[in-house]
């Protein structure tokens, strides 16, 4: 049976900017740091002769795992839309996304200002340093 969702992994390019991007801009809590180098874990991902160093950090209920590779292939943002098969984002619950917006506007990339939808919510989709989307939701 499934149960509830555990993490959301996003590969970075840069683990110590991303972690501070997520830890001290959005203000989520680091959990662990672990790193693999392992046969298993090249099996598990499907990357031959892995070398992955991971943070987990707390998003309230489901933790976000940021994964930095030594030797990464690309970067799966360039070109892709929202509208893209494939393309993902994950979304944070907050208590006012206009404040959000204010405060963090001059430091991150947003999509748009924030937007009221027809059935009340407010959202507004930014960027992390990798340009992975993430949505901030008032309901």
């Amino acid at each position: 049976m499934i149960g509830e969702a555990h993490h959301y992994g996003i590969t970075v390019s840069d683990l110590e900017e991303s972690v501070a991007f997520y830890r001290d801009t959005l203000g989520m809590d680091e959990l662990e740091q672990i790193g693999f180098d392992d046969e298993a874990f090249s099996r598990f991902v499907d990357v031959k002769d892995v070398d992955v160093d991971i943070v987990f950090l707390d998003a309230g209920g489901c933790s976000i795992e940021l994964l930095e590779y030594e030797n990464g292939g690309g970067n799966a943002n360039e070109g892709v839309s929202n509208d893209t098969i494939g393309a993902s984002h994950f979304c944070l619950a907050v208590d006012n996304v206009d404040r959000q917006y204010k405060e963090l506007s001059d430091s991150i990339e947003f999509v748009s200002e924030p937007q009221t939808l027809e059935n009340g919510a407010q959202v507004v989709y930014l960027y992390d340093p990798d340009g992975n989307t993430v949505e901030l939701l008032e309901e």
